[in-house]
């Protein structure tokens, strides 16, 4: 019984909180988050844990998938430079300055860089929530960043844990090239995948089927790509954009309505439990700390500093390193100025994969300040 009540207490808290978010006119993760953090306290409620495979298997893929499907491949071509200077190397470097600054306090390098891979990405869910007040170009650079930059995060948590497990050095020639697999694999697997989908609506013509197989195809996609250890967010995204180019000549109006309004509702759903359930762990985490919460929030504030830090002036450098080296007319065309990339700089929103990495305790040999009890 208590997990009908706990499927009431969200759905209601969803409710309320869209609604008080609208009201302050505040973006709906944030007063979700905390409204699930108040409810933690509950006692009833105090106990409940978000599994992190739930996350990275049911939520990730069918959030993603939404999200790709709503991002312009056009637009997309037409920025490319600079999503993948965000959405790779600024997760790279991000990762890079929280794995030095945990260090500095005590961390070995593969358990300081594991906890920079958990907070490098933005989160594509939080992201949407302002993307759609930003100028066009803004938002696609925003959205297609948190849609690609988990699978950079993920992939460079993949290789410091399984150093940090195993007790090895990290190299910079095997991460390296692990990490180009990864992403030259995963997009594969999602052309692979989006194609056969394709083909499979050339010959399907009922509605519910097809609709059917919109369901399950980031599940289809994702699923192979953790076989072959690959990046399934890479796959999801890639299938999410060959079919948001094909869908249009294949399916009709109505499918087309029917759809949208499954996928609408389903991750509106899906993004509001997300951020509850968040919350939720909220008091897990204070009672965890101990008499060492005063550090360790201490701790948290300087990494979260440092993180805004290296996006704002990330954002603020990379601009002018472009422009001293293509000085194309075009390029000049394209510039923004400083206000207009500010938006872009504070925007770094951290979600799905930052709350539940799936992390195992390495062994007792590596040393660490405080191993999560998160499984």
């Amino acid at each position: 019984m208590l997990g009908l009540e706990i499927l009431v207490i969200i759905g209601l808290t969803i409710i309320g909180g869209g609604a008080l978010a609208r009201k302050l006119r505040l973006p709906p993760p944030l007063v979700l988050l905390v409204l699930g953090a108040a409810l933690g306290f509950i006692p009833f409620l105090s106990g409940i844990a978000l599994p992190p495979d739930l996350v990275i298997l049911l939520f990730l893929p069918a959030l993603l998938y939404w999200e790709s499907l709503n991002t312009s491949l056009r637009e997309i071509r037409r920025n490319l430079r600079v999503i993948v200077l965000s959405a790779i190397v600024l997760v790279l470097v991000t990762a890079g300055v929280v794995a030095a600054i945990a260090h500095g306090f005590g961390m070995p390098w593969p358990i300081a860089f594991v906890l920079g891979a958990i907070l490098a990405p933005t989160d594509a869910t939080a992201v949407a929530s302002v993307a759609g007040h930003l100028p066009r170009r803004n938002a696609t650079i925003l959205r297609a960043e948190s849609l690609i930059n988990d699978g950079t995060a993920l992939v460079v948590y993949a290789i410091a844990l399984g150093a940090a497990v195993s007790g090895t050095p990290i190299t910079l020639g095997f991460a390296a090239l692990q990490f180009v697999a990864s992403y030259a694999v995963g997009i594969a697997i999602g052309i692979a995948v989006g194609l056969v989908v394709v083909q499979i609506r050339k010959l399907v013509h009922d509605k519910l089927l097809v609709n059917t197989l919109s369901v399950v195809t980031p599940f289809v996609a994702y699923l192979p790509a953790e076989y072959f250890h690959v990046s399934g967010v890479v796959a999801v995204v890639s299938c999410g954009l060959l079919l948001s180019q094909t869908a249009p000549r294949l399916v009709t109006a109505s499918m087309r309505e029917q759809s949208f309004g499954f996928w609408q509702l389903s991750t509106f759903i899906l993004n509001g439990a997300l951020f509850i359930l968040i919350g939720f762990e909220l008091h897990t985490v204070t009672e965890g700390l101990g008499s060492g919460w005063a550090a360790t929030v201490g701790f948290g504030l300087i990494i979260a500093v440092a993180i805004f830090a290296t996006r704002l002036v990330w954002s603020n450098t990379i601009p002018y390193v472009i422009r001293f080296f293509d000085r194309r007319p075009v390029q000049r065309t394209r510039r923004i100025r400083f206000r207009q990339r500010i938006p872009n700089a504070w925007a770094g929103f951290r979600g799905a994969v930052s709350s539940r990495p799936r992390w195992r305790c390495p062994p007792p040999r590596v040393r660490v300040l405080r191993c999560p009890t998160a499984t």
